[in-house]
């Protein structure tokens, strides 16, 4: 990030004093740019190759990687509108930690049943956040899932976030991952897996593991956000795949 200043002082937002909303344009920014650098440092490496099929397929990928940048920068536009959207289902989510305990019951009873596909809320409330979808070849995953390999494991640890006050399409509760394996490696993420290769058993006593100990609603969500960054990464000491 370049830092600028007006008469000595730094009016560029550092990544903590960002609101959303810039969070989401410098996310946009970085993405194109780290995009665009890629294809010319590809370019220079083979400046003396002629025009071939590769090279072709290459600007194709390039280009086709910007215009899905261009349209998610057009939904910033209404970004305000999904943030107000965001703040009535985490309010609605908090229902589960306060009030009489019937009231606290069924509002985990109905954030039990909530839907966790298709992916556009998770999508919608991620973007809210200042996390654009890299590409149009990934897809928000889940990190606990909606439903899971193991219905006893999973159904646990999604009611633990409920009971914290964590809805299944909390940003939190997602991360971008490569859609399949046959796009891997991809420029945004080149160690990440195909999100399907953590949808297993293992994976979600892993998961369950790492969540189910903590007991506050802060605590969980930086557990959550760590596990994503650890799947981008694909860090193989730390994630069972089946």
């Amino acid at each position: 990030m370049k830092l600028e200043y007006l008469h000595g002082e730094r009016i560029t937002h550092l990544i903590h004093e960002m609101t959303p909303l810039e969070m989401a344009i410098h996310s946009y920014e970085e993405a194109a740019h780290k995009l665009i650098c890629r294809y010319e440092n590809l370019a220079k490496a083979h400046a003396s190759e002629s025009s071939t099929g590769t090279e072709i397929q290459r600007k194709a990928e390039r280009d086709e990687c910007l215009r899905f940048l261009k349209l998610e920068r057009a939904k910033l536009a209404v970004i305000a509108d999904v943030q107000a959207q965001l703040a009535l289902y985490r309010g609605s989510a908090l229902a589960a930690t306060t009030g009489e305990s019937k009231d606290r019951n069924a509002a985990v009873r109905r954030l039990s049943v909530e839907s966790h596909h298709p992916t556009n809320y998770l999508e919608k409330f991620m973007r809210a956040e200042g996390q654009p979808k890299p590409s149009s070849k990934h897809t928000a995953h889940h990190i606990v899932p909606g439903k899971g390999k193991d219905p006893i494991v999973n159904v646990r640890t999604r009611l633990h976030l409920h009971q914290h006050g964590i809805g299944i399409n909390d940003p939190a509760n997602g991360v971008y991952l490569v859609h399949k394996d046959e796009y891997t490696p991809h420029w945004s993420m080149p160690l990440s897996r195909g999100h399907k290769k953590y949808h297993t058993n293992l994976y979600e006593t892993w998961v369950a593991n790492r969540i189910r100990p903590l007991k506050n609603i802060d605590a969980i969500k930086t557990q959550l956000q760590i596990i994503g960054r650890i799947l981008q990464q694909n860090e193989p000491k730390d994630i069972p795949q089946g």
